[in-house]
């Protein structure tokens, strides 16, 4: 008996599908925008609309537009009217500015030297949105938000969190931006030890941007000038969450059940922790 003819094989489309199609429609929008000289509202108006139905979940903040506005900004189109739109796109709600950041966060930080610029308006990003908390009604969003936050900065792994939600989500947030920032500051004053560097890490999110050829020396010099001020930028960032009450009570909260964590919070981030609660309270902010 002949062998019935088998069925076709079905292939499902990949999940990424819609994201690419919203990506595609996105940035067309923001070239065309440019070419036009439009300024940053109308930009994010435009771009609103691409989001508005069809390809990806309808409402704001909308995640995915987060997730394609800041890999396009680390990688492709680092340009002035991207980080504008960016700010833009924050400022009106149409992405939730803790998840930025949180996306932005491993490509910037690591990357800080040779790219100054785009660490100076990281900082001003963190300076005015760290503390900026908004409710995101929709589950599913709260959901995918917290999803995306955990594994930009890996803080399941980091802080031995099991089931992570959107709560613990935002205060480890603000844990891993201090603890970072504080690393920062002391990489770029020569003063962080080597055990201690462990945050600097050269992978795929590296910014691929304006590195062709190396960097010369004037370049170089260019660099260097742009990276003290840097330095004290970051220091500020620092104060102004510091001297927020949400940020006091949530490190206070942390640092309370610091043994409850895993061994490797407790090794590798505990002590800068407990150094911040320290001057937190000596300084009664």
């Amino acid at each position: 008996m002949a062998e019935a003819p088998r069925p076709p094989l079905q292939i499902s489309q990949p999940p990424t599908t819609a994201i690419s199609d919203l990506e595609r429609t996105v940035m067309a929008t923001v070239t065309l925008s440019e070419t036009r000289g439009d300024p940053p509202w109308l930009c994010a108006a435009k771009v609103a609309q691409c989001c508005g139905s069809g390809t990806s979940e309808p409402g704001f903040p909308n995640a995915d537009l987060a997730s394609i506005l800041v890999s396009n900004l680390c990688f492709s189109h680092n340009t002035p009217s991207l980080w504008k739109l960016l700010e833009q796109a924050m400022a009106t709600q149409l992405v939730y500015p803790l998840h930025v950041l949180a996306l932005l966060t491993p490509r910037v930080i690591p990357n800080r030297k040779e790219q100054p610029k785009a660490y100076r308006l990281y900082l001003e990003l963190m300076r005015q949105y760290a503390v900026f908390f908004s409710l995101l009604k929709a589950a599913s969003l709260k959901k995918k938000v917290t999803t995306s936050i955990d594994v930009a900065l890996q803080l399941s792994d980091t802080y031995g969190v099991e089931k992570m939600n959107f709560g613990m989500a935002v205060v480890l947030f603000l844990v891993n931006a201090l603890t970072d920032l504080l690393d920062c500051i002391l990489d770029d004053w020569g003063l962080l030890v080597a055990s201690e560097a462990q945050f600097v890490k050269e992978g795929s999110q590296s910014m691929h941007v304006d590195m062709k050829g190396g960097l010369n020396n004037n370049r170089s010099k260019y660099h260097q000038q742009l990276r003290q001020p840097n330095v004290f930028t970051a220091l500020e960032v620092m104060e102004k969450l510091c001297s927020s009450k949400f940020v006091q009570v949530s490190l206070r909260l942390v640092y309370k059940n610091l043994l409850g964590l895993n061994h490797s919070m407790v090794c590798f981030r505990g002590l800068r922790l407990s150094r911040i609660i320290i001057r937190i309270q000596a300084c009664h902010l």
